[in-house]
C-alpha cells in the first residue's frame, strides 16, 4: 500500500491527528493567520510519521512487500537530501539577492581595506592590534568582539594623527577578567572634533583572492584571513595593508 493510499484507508481522524501533531496545530482549531497557513507544508519528519502510520495500519493479510518498502525508504532518503540542498541554495540565494555574491565577485583581484580583522588570543599574554586612520581624529577607540558579535572590550585611545598605529591589548574584558583563548574580531572607531565618524579607518587589508560562504556570512579571502564582506572599508589601488 503506497503512502498516498493511507489517506483513504487509515481514516480521516487518524490522518488529521497525525498531521496536527506533526505541524503543531489542533485539528479542531480554525487558523486564519498567514503564519499558521505557512506551516502546513509536509517535511521529511511528516513523511516519516506517515510511513510509520502506514506500517501500523497495513492489512496483515496483505502486508507491504519488501521491494515496495525499500523503494519508499529510498524516496524518503532522497527527500531529505533534496531538502538539505534546498536549504543551502536558499542561503546562497538570499546572499545573492542582497547583492552579496555580486559585490564579493566584483572585488576579486582588488586590493581592499577592512575594518574588522581577526584576532587570535591565547590563554595568557597580550596581543598587538594594528590599524590606520586616513586623517587625524579627535577621539579613537578600538572595540573587540567575540565570534557571536558581542562586544567584550572597548579600548579608548584618545586623539591620534593620520597613518598606521598599534595598540597592545592585555586580553581582559571590560570587567577586568581574562578572556578565553580563541578567535575574536577587533574594529577601530574614530571621530572628529564635532563627534562625526571619520570614514576610511581600517584594521587591515590586502588583495582579495577568493570568496566563501560560512554559515550565513559571506567572507572574503585576503591572504590567510577570511573577513566578512560587510567589514570592507574601501577599495584602494595600492597600499591598504598594515
Amino acid at each position: 500500500m503506497a503512502i498516498p493510499a493511507i489517506l483513504a484507508t487509515v481514516g480521516g481522524a487518524l490522518v488529521s491527528g497525525l498531521l496536527s501533531k506533526a505541524l503543531g496545530t489542533s485539528p479542531s482549531t480554525s487558523s486564519t493567520s498567514q503564519t499558521a497557513r505557512a506551516t502546513q507544508t509536509l517535511g521529511k519528519d511528516d513523511f516519516l510519521r506517515l510511513m510509520v502510520a502506514q506500517l501500523r495500519n497495513q492489512d496483515p493479510l496483505n502486508p507491504m512487500n519488501n521491494t515496495e518498502f525499500v523503494a519508499q525508504t529510498a524516496q524518503f532518503t532522497s527527500l531529505e537530501q533534496l531538502q538539505n540542498i534546498n536549504t543551502t541554495l536558499e542561503r546562497v540565494a538570499s546572499q545573492s539577492n542582497n547583492g552579496g555574491i555580486a559585490s564579493a565577485s566584483a572585488l576579486l583581484g582588488k586590493t581592499v581595506t577592512v575594518n574588522g580583522s581577526p584576532l587570535a588570543l591565547g590563554s595568557t599574554g597580550t596581543a598587538t592590534l594594528a590599524y590606520a586612520l586616513p586623517t587625524g581624529a579627535a577621539a579613537v577607540a578600538v572595540r573587540i568582539f567575540d565570534q557571536s558579535g558581542n562586544a567584550v572590550r572597548t579600548l579608548v585611545v584618545g586623539q591620534q594623527g593620520a597613518g598606521p598605529h598599534q595598540l597592545v591589548f592585555d586580553g581582559l574584558d571590560d570587567d577586568g577578567r581574562r578572556l578565553g583563548a580563541g578567535s575574536y574580531i577587533y574594529q577601530v572607531v574614530a571621530a572628529d572634533t564635532k563627534g562625526q565618524a571619520v570614514p576610511g579607518a581600517y584594521t587591515g587589508g590586502g588583495q582579495v583572492t577568493g570568496i566563501s560562504v560560512e554559515g550565513n556570512t559571506l567572507r572574503l579571502v585576503i591572504g590567510n584571513q577570511r573577513v566578512p564582506l560587510t567589514a570592507v572599508a574601501s577599495v584602494v589601488n595600492t597600499g591598504g595593508t598594515l
